[in-house]
């Protein structure tokens, strides 16, 4: 049957849901053949209440309630847990995963609840850019420390290898810079409107497939953007720069008029990411840039891409297409099925 690993989710929204549906089919036969068997015996959430169950909640009971808007405190057992904080320290289970709403500005909650989780001793996967942007150093260390492992491979371009792809792929490499167009709702809002469509209901579609923020404002100001540069630039060039320092401008000021024309003119417009190594220090910007067509940037609908320079293999790209919460979902069974790997 497998050895049995008990896990706990901190935040069960679109990322959440789809994660524990497909627990229950191909991600749960993909920990089968790792020699493990996941038990969720926990679940944290904002607006659906908290539950613990020792011997495992019923996964889809607990979806049905969530969807139709229901408290999940009916599946709890035992005394009652008042809120996260206490969830995080009474809940039975070896790994945590973080997929709460991120605040640009804070990175919290959720590095708080990584931070609580890692002192208490246990494993975190985490979806969520907020606490690799603002505090990866020092959360690294209480890894570290408490001989835990803390994993984020979703914070940046959902399950496409990005983190992986450097530390495992290109050993003795440096990156000297990294352009992207990582924002997916940014993305389809351009390029809907390349078709005529207007950016309200472009953003409604992005709403509409679950890759949008909760509040869309943080995609189209370049928060999003911003907060992901900087996860990219701390965990990959050893940068400690904050969302707040990033040379920030969004989309709000692009016009139907603006995209149109740049697309006759043979380019797309996207909100680029970029971070740059120079003279000792490492910096970040986001902002709107008419791309050639057939640059690995000017990708389509929700289409994302990231293009690292290195020192000693030029350049490398990685694209991802048609991002979905599916792609996001799929992090987190690869972080998890990297903890039973060192594990082993």
């Amino acid at each position: 049957m497998g050895r049995e690993v008990h896990v706990a989710l901190v935040g069960f929204g679109n990322v959440g849901r789809r994660f524990v549906e497909q627990l229950r089919g191909p991600y749960g036969r993909a920990l089968r053949a790792a020699g493990v068997r996941v038990r969720i015996t926990g679940i944290a959430t904002a607006r659906h209440g908290l539950a613990i169950d020792p011997g495992g909640i019923d996964l889809g009971f607990a979806l049905r309630l969530a969807t139709r808007g229901g408290s999940l405190g009916s599946l709890h057992r035992g005394r009652a847990v008042g809120d996260v904080r206490e969830f995080i320290a009474r809940v039975p289970a070896e790994v945590l995963v973080e997929i709460t709403t991120l605040d640009p500005l804070t990175g919290q909650p959720a590095t708080r609840h990584v931070r609580q989780a890692l002192a208490r001793g246990l494993h975190v996967v985490t979806a969520n850019k907020g606490p690799v942007a603002f505090a990866l150093r020092s959360l690294r260390a209480l890894a570290e420390r408490r001989a835990r492992l803390f994993l984020h491979e979703g914070a940046v371009m959902d399950g496409t290898p990005v983190f992986n792809l450097v530390a495992r792929c290109l050993p003795g490499t440096r990156i000297e810079s990294f352009r992207g167009t990582l924002n997916s709702t940014t993305n389809l809002v351009l390029s809907r409107m390349e078709r005529g469509l207007g950016r309200d209901a472009a953003v409604r579609e992005a709403r509409r497939l679950g890759i949008a923020e909760a509040d869309p404002r943080n995609d189209l100001d370049g928060w999003d953007a911003a907060v992901k540069g900087c996860a990219l630039a701390n965990a990959l060039m050893g940068a400690s720069i904050r969302p707040k320092q990033v040379r920030r401008r969004g989309i709000s000021d692009v016009s139907l008029y603006d995209v149109r024309r740049a697309l006759r003119a043979g380019f797309r417009t996207r909100l680029v990411v970029r971070g740059v190594r120079a003279k000792g220090r490492v910096r970040v910007s986001v902002a709107p840039e008419r791309i050639p067509v057939g640059d690995p940037l000017s990708g389509s609908g929700p289409d994302a891409a990231l293009v690292f320079r290195t020192d000693l293999m030029g350049e490398i790209g990685v694209f991802e297409r048609g991002a979905t919460v599916d792609q996001t979902a799929y992090a987190l069974l690869s972080d998890l099925l990297e903890i039973v790997r060192r594990r082993r």
